[in-house]
């Protein structure tokens, strides 16, 4: 089955369910980084699994060649639906991966819808798997590019107790005064969702960065409030 194939499987799962008159309010609150075909999360992730469950596992390269072929597409929800098959089909997927296709869809068409949902279904996963692929969460992290940099932070929301918070707090050092508004954000739901299990951490790294920027610190300081 080709790349062509699943992508028509996933067109016909999605195009009976577009609602147009939600596409352009929907396109707005992305600031109008793609258009839309109108279909919300919920109706899109279970038309996307059942167009695909059936379908055989595909090889890695082939998964590949799905996923870049979704993200060329125009419509948001394409790109949304490579990474619920991606989610799908996570368990195969090795370390190369997050090099090759990952750096280039997250730099491709980059909002922070398809970064924080490409964290989810890959990044987080595959760095939990592969521990020797902190090397590259680190390049990322001195990237410059903004969007790596907002993985790099966030490659390790959901694993509570288990999170690396000295990996955490040092890579959140190198920004704490950044002023980019998604870098600062990134930093501060790290922090907050740290600080219920990490609090003395946080509470040190809000406390020695003097120059952490607002919005990362009221995020941060709103986890400690909970916990506290």
């Amino acid at each position: 089955m080709t790349a062509d194939d699943w992508v028509a499987a996933v067109k016909s799962a999605l195009l009976p369910i577009a609602q147009p008159s939600d596409a352009a309010p929907m396109a707005r609150y992305m600031k109008n980084i793609a258009p839309f075909l109108g279909i919300r999360a919920p109706e899109r992730r279970r038309a996307v699994l059942t167009a695909v469950k059936n379908l055989p596992v595909p090889a890695v390269e082939a998964l590949s060649d799905v996923v870049l072929n979704l993200w060329a597409e125009p419509e948001r929800e394409y790109q949304y639906a490579a990474c619920d098959v991606l989610d799908h089909h996570a368990s195969i997927l090795p370390e190369s991966f997050l090099t090759n296709p990952i750096h280039d869809l997250l730099t491709t068409k980059p909002w922070w819808d398809t970064v924080d949902l490409l964290g989810t279904a890959v990044v987080s996963p595959l760095t939990g798997r592969y521990p020797a692929a902190i090397e590259l969460m680190w390049q990322w992290c001195r990237s410059g590019d903004r969007w790596l940099i907002r993985a790099a932070i966030q490659h390790q929301r959901g694993r509570r107790n288990h999170a690396d918070i000295g990996v955490l707090t040092s890579m959140c050092s190198l920004h704490a005064a950044d002023p980019e508004f998604f870098v600062a954000k990134a930093i501060g739901w790290a922090m907050r969702d740290a600080s219920r299990w990490f609090p003395r951490e946080v509470q040190w790294f809000v406390d020695h960065h003097p120059h952490l920027t607002p919005v990362a610190r009221r995020e941060a300081e709103r986890g400690l409030a909970r916990v506290g």
